[in-house]
């Protein structure tokens, strides 16, 4: 099947945990740079299928994008929002330092509660804004292997990770290979990251920051995507008098409303895929931003321009009096974590690869990884010889278990000599890669790469060739 989704649209992706010492200046500077005249500070990235990578990535380290493979599901998104449950309650891989939700602090004064989850609601809407709950380009049909969505920033994947992926040219961290390459790691990141904007100090609060209401999460939905003023409900960009936006609606509105009100205009009007809506709708009571934003309101742009050291006590709100609980429930679902995720198993490498370079000619290797259990095998390459170069760095090997894929499909891993540096002759070294297993369990594999160079054509003695 291919994926017939239609346009993608994306905003620059910002997601840094802002510290802001000294963002005073920045601001400031902003305003004489003219980031207050309507659409000044955004470009529109209109996504309609897959586009050439990104030579850097200016939002999140500044170098190349790493070459990862990553697997796309079902076209429905079940095992989509099936992980998103479980990344809302935090089941997925809740004992990983690097993907497990950081504990909700709630109430007023705020404090760590450790039974606070995120409303899945919230996470099924961030996915569709950010990607349309898809982790591989408009062009990988469902089912297969294929690289991951990348944005022009260097966003990957269902959530666009983006500023936790701090790409220098090198091979990707743990992290950076597991976020870019496997859907329930990105998921996870995603989650970990709104839930770290949430309990970010600096941030306004609504009412008694009780996660349960959807409406609480507002500023830290803000966050997600940058604390800029394009994300401002009250930027003369979007009429003060807008109706909520509607997930399933024709698109041509998109840019008439800020990023967090997209996300909750998910929740109220989910999509339909096939004739279905991927989720149940809740109403969201939005901040009134014609009141909010006048004269001395806590929407007033003048405070978020001029407060710095009081954002939280300016702009926080209270909580709608029409706002309800969601259920939290859906959360704590009951789906099977190991039928998801599967029980991968590395079957077999390779003793040795050869690889041969002349000033003539080039000839490379493919290093073949298979799984022979279920569900996705995660790997990454760790480290190899100065001479080599290897085409893709991180991505997974598909196993049995999922019933909507032709069957297992191995990773193919090119790999050619990068020997213009080196010497004529032969040489050694080992290509080092790293498996890691959704029980937290990882291995390291190594595979002896042998490189002959030669300097110049080869003539066996006796045969003369033209």
């Amino acid at each position: 099947m291919l994926r017939v989704d239609g346009t993608w649209f994306k905003a620059r992706r910002r997601r840094r945990t802002l510290i802001w010492l000294g963002v005073g200046l920045v601001l400031l500077l902003g305003i004489v740079l003219g980031l207050l005249v309507p659409h000044a500070a955004t470009k529109i990235e209109i996504w309609s299928g897959a586009s050439a990578a990104p030579s850097s990535c200016p939002y999140s380290g500044g170098g190349p994008p790493f070459a990862l493979q990553s697997f796309e599901a079902q076209m429905s998104r079940q095992t989509y929002l099936e992980t998103l449950r479980l990344a809302a309650g935090d089941r997925l891989f809740p004992h990983d330092p690097d993907f497990r939700l950081p504990t909700l602090t709630v109430g007023e004064p705020r404090r760590a509660d450790a039974s606070a989850t995120i409303p899945a609601q919230l996470l099924y809407a961030i996915a569709w804004i950010e990607s349309k709950i898809a982790m591989a380009p408009f062009d990988v049909d469902w089912g297969t292997l294929g690289p991951p969505l990348l944005s022009p920033d260097c966003g990957y994947g269902i959530m666009q990770i983006t500023s936790t992926i701090h790409n220098d040219g090198g091979l990707p961290s743990r992290y950076e290979a597991l976020a870019g390459s496997h859907f329930a790691y990105n998921i996870a990141a995603g989650a970990r990251i709104l839930a770290e904007k949430w309990n970010e100090d600096y941030f306004p609060v609504v009412g008694e920051s009780d996660p349960s209401f959807i409406e609480s999460w507002y500023f830290a939905l803000w966050a997600y995507n940058g604390w800029a003023w394009i994300n401002h409900p009250g930027n003369p960009t979007y009429d003060p008098g807008r109706q909520p936006y509607d997930c399933d609606a024709d698109r041509s509105d998109y840019w008439d409303y800020p990023y967090q009100e997209r996300v909750l205009g998910c929740v109220i009007n989910p999509p339909m895929v096939g004739g279905q809506r991927l989720w149940e709708p809740h109403s969201v009571a939005l901040p009134d931003v014609a009141r909010l934003t006048a004269p001395g309101g806590a929407l007033d742009p003048d405070v978020f321009w001029q407060t710095f050291d009081q954002i939280r006590e300016r702009m926080s709100l209270e909580l709608p009096a029409q706002a309800y609980s969601a259920d939290l429930g859906i959360g704590h679902s009951n789906a099977d974590r190991t039928t998801l995720l599967g029980m991968p198993l590395l079957d077999g490498l390779p003793d040795e690869l050869e690889l041969r370079s002349s000033e003539f000619s080039n000839r490379g290797a493919a290093l073949t990884i298979g799984n022979s259990g279920s569900g996705l095998l995660a790997w990454r390459v760790t480290s190899t010889p100065s001479w080599l170069d290897v085409g893709v760095q991180a991505g997974v090997a598909l196993g049995s278990g999922y019933g909507f894929t032709s069957g297992p499909d191995q990773s193919v891993i090119p790999i050619l000599a990068a020997a213009d540096g080196v010497p004529e002759g032969s040489h050694r070294g080992r290509i080092v890669l790293e498996f890691v297993y959704p029980d937290g369990r990882s291995e390291t594999e190594s595979i002896a790469i042998s490189l002959d160079k030669r300097g110049a054509a080869y003539y066996e003695a006796g045969r003369p060739q033209s």
